[in-house]
Parts: C-alpha cells; sequence; structure tokens
C-alpha cells in the first residue's frame, strides 16, 4: 500500500478520533455549530488557495466533509439521529475523492463503532443498512471515476482529431498550391519542349521520335493526372 493510502486514511479516521474527543468534552461540545460553521469557511478557503497541491486538497476535503457530518450526527442522536442519511452521502461522496480501500476500511471502522452504539432494532437496522450500502458506494464511485477517465480519453482524442483536422487541411492547401503552380508549370514547359521538337521531325531519328512522342504523350497524362487530383481535393 502506497503512502497517499496511509495518509488519506489518517486523515479521515482523525476526523472520527476528533469528533469523539470534541463530543465527550463537556467544554468544547457546546461550541459545535460554531466548529461545524468554521469547517464550511475552511472548507472553502482551501479550495480558494489550494494552489499546487491537490493531493493535499483532496486529504482535506475529506476530512472536513467527514466531521462536519459525524459531528452532525454526534449533535442529534448518533444511530438515533434523524440526519444519519447524511452519513450515507458521506460515504458517497468520499468513493468519489479517495481509493476505494481507503472508503472500505474507513466504513468498517465507522461500523464497528456504529454496532458498539446499538441499543435498539432501530439502531441495529442503522447500522446494517451503512454496512449494506458501502458496496454500492464503492460501486459508484468507481464508476463514476470510470466515467470522467473515459471523458477525458475523449476530450483527448477530440483534441488529437482537430489537429489532425487542421494538418490535412493544410496538408490539402500545399497539395492544391503544388499542382496549380509548380507542377502544372514544370509539366507545361515539358509538353511546350517536346511539341516544338517533334514539330521539327524531319531532323529526328526513328528512335529519338518515339520517345518523343513517349514523352510527349506521358507528359499529357501527367498534367491530366494534376487536374483529376486538384479535382478531388477541391470537391
Amino acid at each position: 500500500m502506497s503512502a497517499q493510502f496511509f495518509l488519506h486514511l489518517g486523515f479521515l479516521l482523525s476526523a472520527v478520533l476528533f469528533t469523539f474527543f470534541w463530543t465527550k468534552n463537556p467544554t468544547l461540545s457546546p461550541y459545535t455549530l460554531q466548529l461545524i460553521a468554521a469547517l464550511v469557511i475552511f472548507y472553502f478557503l482551501n479550495h480558494f488557495f489550494k494552489g499546487k497541491k491537490p493531493r493535499l486538497t483532496l486529504a482535506i476535503d475529506g476530512l472536513i466533509l467527514s466531521l462536519t457530518t459525524l459531528l452532525l450526527l454526534s449533535q442529534t442522536g448518533g444511530l438515533s439521529s434523524p440526519l444519519f442519511f447524511l452519513i450515507y452521502i458521506l460515504l458517497f461522496g468520499l468513493s468519489l475523492l479517495f481509493d476505494p480501500l481507503v472508503i472500505l476500511a474507513f466504513a468498517l471502522f465507522l461500523c464497528l463503532l456504529f454496532f458498539k452504539e446499538v441499543a435498539n432494532l432501530n439502531n441495529l437496522l442503522q447500522a446494517i443498512g451503512f454496512l449494506l450500502i458501502t458496496p454500492l458506494a464503492l460501486l459508484f464511485g468507481k464508476q463514476y471515476l470510470k466515467v470522467l477517465e473515459d471523458e477525458k480519453k475523449i476530450k483527448i482524442l477530440r483534441k488529437e482529431s482537430g489537429k489532425l483536422a487542421r494538418e490535412v487541411s493544410q496538408q490539402e492547401e500545399d497539395t492544391l498550391l503544388f499542382l496549380s503552380l509548380s507542377f502544372k508549370e514544370e509539366v507545361v514547359k515539358i509538353l511546350d519542349s517536346s511539341a516544338t521538337l517533334l514539330s521539327d521531325i524531319g531532323r529526328l531519328t526513328l528512335f529519338q521520335k518515339e520517345n518523343l512522342q513517349k514523352i510527349h504523350k506521358s507528359a499529357k497524362n501527367l498534367l491530366s493526372f494534376g487536374e483529376k487530383l486538384k479535382e478531388k481535393i477541391e470537391g
């Protein structure tokens, strides 16, 4: 496992430990709402000044989201909280930010804590529901990241396609320019020269005459081919 795995998992587990410490401290617990507000402000500041540390920003995002959700749950009844559904949202949100193994380890740690707090059937159902929804959240995160990766590949292909189209367009322009000017001009010169020589055919030997006629014919065919190629490119 990489250092990034332990870093991200450490951030998430520290959120659980900090929540436990804060809520069990009679001096600090009355200021839970103020702490949540401070965390939300810090979340936006972290994104505004994130600079060139995307991995660290990712870990901090997970920490803030986890802290905010766990503090809300602890203040509203834990497993009996009417806001318990937020833990599901947290799980799905974290699955978009972190590696599936990180989320799995974090979810299992939360499950252990939840099962220790079970006091009635409703609590038990809440804990089991969280346990059952964890694989779904992991699958959702994996599929979402795959979609993002595919979109990134599509953008790259579109960019390369546009670049290739520009190159082809430039090559077509260069080819048309060549066919219209240099190629046509040189072939016409060959035709004119061969036609001039053929007009004085009486001074040529039979061998020279045959070869000159071949050159003249080949030049005409070449000129015709050039014109057809030009029309095809323009069309």
